[in-house]
């Protein structure tokens, strides 16, 4: 039998850790739509990097569209974020654009290099707190050469 003070402050107890698991929600939602010239791009991962400090949020594109998290929670802090996505092709894509399979049969990069690199990729946002719709244009001919 637990007693009284003790029931007590296990009932605190549950209160703050409670109020914890709150706390960890982010301000800001961010899902939207990627395209590569004009396609929706059916795979990959979108990368949101803060320009200055805090946790970095990401996705995995599923039928042109992503939904944002910062670990395992949904969502993201307000801020300035550069964005990189990186798509790999698949097997069907690759041989009908004539690009070659790498060694090993890793597929290449389907999206132009400078979006998957933080210190080139031109997309640059301001995620605002709440919900927002962010769409992705990537432009193809930008690729990078083989």
């Amino acid at each position: 039998m637990i007693s009284r003070r003790w029931s007590g402050g296990l009932v605190v107890l549950a209160a703050v850790a409670f109020a914890a698991v709150g706390c960890g929600k982010h301000a800001a939602t961010v899902s939207g739509g990627v395209t590569l010239g004009g396609k929706p791009l059916l795979t990959g991962v979108v990368t949101f990097n803060p320009v200055t400090t805090g946790a970095s949020a990401y996705a995995a594109i599923a039928g042109g569209r992503y939904a944002l998290q910062t670990g395992a929670e949904a969502g993201l802090e307000p801020g300035e974020y550069v964005v990189t996505v990186a798509a790999n092709a698949t097997a069907e894509e690759a041989a009908s654009m004539g690009i070659k399979v790498g060694r090993e049969g890793i597929m290449p990069l389907l999206t132009p290099r400078k979006y998957a690199d933080i210190t080139t990729s031109p997309l640059k946002v301001t995620v605002k707190p709440g919900s927002q719709e962010i769409d992705l244009t990537l432009d193809p001919d930008s690729r990078s050469p083989r």
